[in-house]
């Protein structure tokens, strides 16, 4: 597994994860991809280190992540559209880096090839992902929240639609997405969905626990005070006012 970070005057991987390979066998995979970065000019430095366990290496390579700080959104990339559109998804990924957006990548392969096929609750878009983009935009609570409201707009109407645009079937990490995407049941679940939410109601058949966006949360309607209400009591409410109803009570009105 490989991540990699870059902004629109940054580029970086941190960390390449490579079980089974060795430290020199690592070193042989990215040669052609540093004599690339020799014969562009680029300056850059790496480090190479082999490690026990996974724990040990993580300790090692990557610092405690920060929180607080970004406002995330993401789309899974597809395979195809890297080696059928990729001139599209760069221009894409240049656009958002350019209006002061950072991406982080995560290339990966968990194709029913290489695990199998099967059958659990896996959002079907990773099967064919071959890159998780998570786009980050700044959030700081110093700053005024309309200049945060203002970032988040650009995640949902901006930002993502450019990557959905390219790959409109596919869908995105539930854990690392906008809490504001639109379509998330098909977005976050796909073709799960439904099965999921038989599945929570007969466990929570009371729909107690919520997320914003979790399975069955549209069971619950959130007020522009805060309060949650039951989505099925705002929808009783309206019916009780409609215009039968009231023309039935008040047949002289």
């Amino acid at each position: 597994m490989v991540v990699w970070y870059f902004t629109n005057t940054s580029f970086s991987l941190s960390p390449v994860t490579a079980p089974g390979l060795g430290a020199v066998e690592l070193s042989a995979l990215l040669r052609p991809f540093e004599e690339r970065l020799e014969g562009l000019g680029i300056e850059y430095t790496s480090y190479v280190g082999q490690f026990g366990g996974y724990y040990e290496q993580f300790t090692a390579m990557q610092s405690p992540i920060q929180v607080g700080i970004a406002q995330y959104g993401g789309w899974l990339v597809p395979r195809s559209v890297v080696e059928t559109n990729n001139d599209a998804l760069t221009a894409a990924y240049r656009n958002i880096t350019e209006d002061g957006a950072t991406f982080i990548g995560v290339a990966l392969n968990v194709s029913k090839k290489v695990v199998g096929d099967v059958d659990n609750a896996v959002l079907p878009a990773w099967r064919d992902a071959l890159i998780d983009t998570v786009i980050t935009t700044p959030w700081n609570f110093n700053a005024p929240l309309a200049d945060m409201v203002e970032w988040q707009d650009k995640m949902t109407n901006n930002y993502i639609p450019q990557l959905t645009a390219l790959a409109p079937e596919s869908g995105c990490y539930l854990n690392e997405a906008d809490f504001r995407q639109p379509n998330w049941k098909q977005v976050f679940y796909g073709a799960n969905y439904d099965r999921l939410r038989a599945i929570k109601k007969k466990y929570d058949p009371t729909d107690l626990f919520y997320a914003v966006t979790a399975v069955g949360s549209d069971a619950w309607e959130v007020a522009e005070d805060g309060r949650m209400c039951r989505a099925a009591e705002e929808q009783n409410i309206v019916r009780a006012f409609s215009r039968s109803d009231v023309q039935e009570a008040l047949p002289d009105l």
